[in-house]
């Protein structure tokens, strides 16, 4: 005799499922671990990842490519690439090798002249205005004593002492999960920041993936060296997608050339 289950009985067994944590690293696995060549406190150590289950090919491994470092010895640094009618650097290993960053990426969003979405801070130098549009819900910053921060727009104080800003979207994981409602649309290259929010950070870059899928793998438990993972922000995608990292002398750089020109640039500063 088959028992009846009463309403009551699947009413709690479908709030557990809606109400539960979104998979994190049940959909994917890391398939391959390479570089490492400076080591810490920077270091970039590309993954290569797939969603389990696939049969492993070309378009099925994803490569994410992190530039770690720990914010006692480096900083972040906007850099700014100037308005519409001249760019300040050619592209980002330009803009990185003269301002004297061993590692970086493109930055945050921009509009069609060039000028930045929302609050751009370069060197103490201010662009834009705060934005409150939905894109724009994280803010990374540092201050003339060095202090990184990765916020929410509603959790960020102005402030006089603030050397470095840009306003970004949307929040790929935060208090170490995935971030629910990102899209599973439009699988892209996409630049990102992390960090575990003890001093220990990451720029990073990763091959075509969905803002849904992009927050699953950078949730993953172990993906990087020493990090679990608390916070991480999307920076930009498409087309402006570009990563620098100098591996020393003997090495050849990692290069990964943006298509679009930027408006400005986030690179890994020594102290």
């Amino acid at each position: 005799m088959v028992p009846v289950m009463s309403r009551s009985f699947f009413f709690t067994i479908a709030i557990l499922f809606f109400t539960r944590p979104i998979a994190n690293a049940g959909e994917w696995e890391v398939l391959d671990t390479t570089g490492n060549f400076t080591g810490e406190p920077l270091q970039y150590v590309k993954k290569v990842v797939q969603k389990k289950g696939e049969t492993a090919s070309f378009f099925s491994k994803k490569s994410i490519h992190p530039a770690v470092f720990d914010s006692r010895h480096f900083d972040l640094k906007v850099i700014d690439n100037g308005s519409a009618d001249k760019a300040a650097y050619p592209d980002v290993t330009t803009a990185m090798q003269r301002n004297f960053c061993p590692a970086g990426v493109n930055g945050g969003f921009f509009l069609k002249s060039y000028a930045p979405s929302g609050l751009q801070i370069a060197d103490g130098k201010r662009t834009g205005k705060f934005g409150t549009a939905k894109l724009l819900s994280g803010v990374i910053s540092s201050d003339a004593k060095g202090n990184i921060q990765l916020l929410r727009r509603a959790e960020f104080k102005d402030g006089p002492g603030i050397q470095n800003l840009l306003q970004a979207g949307p929040f790929l994981v935060d208090k170490g999960t995935t971030v629910a409602g990102l899209s599973n649309e439009s699988p892209r290259r996409r630049t990102f920041v992390l960090t575990d929010g003890k001093g220990k950070w990451a720029l990073g870059l990763c091959d075509s993936l969905t803002l849904a899928e992009l927050s699953k793998v950078l949730a993953m438990p172990d993906l990087l060296p020493g990090i679990e993972i608390t916070r991480a922000l999307n920076l930009d995608g498409g087309t402006s997608s570009g990563f620098y990292f100098d591996t020393g002398a003997g090495n050849p750089d990692v290069y990964i050339s943006p298509i679009k020109r930027v408006r400005n640039f986030v690179g890994i500063s020594p102290r």
